[in-house]
């Protein structure tokens, strides 16, 4: 979805600078109002998806294609006639044009390769929550603000009937907390989580931005901006950024704290027990709360341990952001089952360690 809504503005884009080379004759300009229109859409993008550098930029080229037509958009709403555009108007264009077909070039070519829970056979749901640590969490109304989403995936039950196997029964019981450093955030790693809940298990993981948990305690803490804030921090002030780990591992572990309460309370009359993954960030955060709740928390497991995994901190970016990982110096894997092979590893160490 995100990926379409980008390509759908540079489009947008794309079609309102070309419309400045086709008048041939007196007439109203009626495509002008894609102008606004792109750039209410590009603000959209970022409420829903946060921002990154495909939003930010589409952001600022529509910003700059209204500006740059708004005196077209007034005759048009006068109803006025034109019959034709300046020569500087046309420079503009070819430049904004350009600037265009470069961009959907290059989302093309660095496009992620995701697919829908459903059609793999994954039920997925996300549950807005409202709250804070300090009060405790429920479900958002339909009209409020979220301050977490927590994201259920399971194996879809036709699937699993057609599919179960000794090794899936013995999985299908199995819990799985997944907590996502905060430059990934779980849309990130939806690929892992999907093939874990291929193989049998009942996966859960949350992203919260209450206002009692800073992570960055500026406006980076909004959800709009948090992940590319705490992305671009890990790369321009390295240092700085793991001298902080002590106080990320804090906040995951009330994260971790909040989901086990989440759980309990989804599961009140059932005999819980859950293994808890992370990546990078709450190593000891984790550590602490198996020892906590030794009978809840039965397995904890560090994504970026497993040797296979080369994007530590990033989540799944071979499909889910590849101009990142080209940007990191990583190559593809050849085999293109990433995901499928560190959910074999992680349900490899979760049997063995049930034993």
């Amino acid at each position: 979805m995100k990926f379409h809504g980008e390509l759908l503005i540079f489009v947008m884009l794309l079609v309102t600078n070309l419309r400045v080379f086709f008048v041939r004759q007196v007439r109203r300009d009626p495509l002008v109002v894609l102008a606004p229109f792109t750039f209410i859409l590009s603000i959209l993008q970022i409420l829903a998806w946060g921002i990154d550098i495909f939003s930010a930029f589409a952001f600022f080229l529509a910003l700059l294609v209204l500006l740059s037509n708004f005196h077209a958009i007034f005759r048009y709403m006068e109803s006025l006639y034109i019959d034709h555009y300046s020569a500087l108007m046309k420079v503009w264009a070819v430049c904004t044009v350009s600037l265009s077909v470069l961009s959907i070039v290059v989302l093309i070519i660095f496009a992620p390769d995701e697919a829908k829970s459903n059609k793999i056979g994954v039920q997925e749901n996300i549950y807005r929550m409202e709250g804070s640590f300090r009060s405790g969490f429920k479900e958002a109304g339909s009209f409020k603000l979220a301050d977490a989403y927590i994201y259920e995936f399971s194996i879809l039950p036709s699937i699993k009937e057609n599919t179960q196997t000794e090794n899936s029964e013995n999985n299908a019981s199995s819990i799985i907390l997944f907590f996502p450093d905060k430059r990934g955030d779980t849309v990130n790693y939806k690929p892992y989580l999907q093939q874990l809940a291929l193989k049998g298990c009942l996966v859960y993981s949350a992203d919260f931005y209450s206002n009692d948990c800073k992570w960055l305690h500026s406006f980076g803490d909004n959800k709009i901006f948090r992940r590319t804030i705490m992305l671009i921090q890990s790369f321009v002030r390295p240092a700085f950024f793991d001298s902080q780990r002590e106080y990320y591992s804090y906040n995951i572990k009330l994260e971790a704290e909040e989901m086990l309460k989440y759980l309990e309370s989804k599961f009140a009359d059932e005999n819980l027990s859950c293994t808890m993954i992370c990546d990078s960030m709450g190593h000891s955060a984790l550590i602490e709360l198996q020892k906590q709740y030794p009978d809840l928390v039965k397995n904890v497991i560090f994504l970026d341990e497993i040797p296979e995994y080369k994007t530590a901190g990033y989540g799944m970016l071979e499909q889910t952001n590849p101009l990142l990982l080209t940007s990191l110096g990583i190559q593809k894997d050849s085999s293109k089952n990433l995901s499928n092979i560190l959910a074999e590893k992680t349900m490899e160490i979760i049997n063995n360690e049930s034993l």
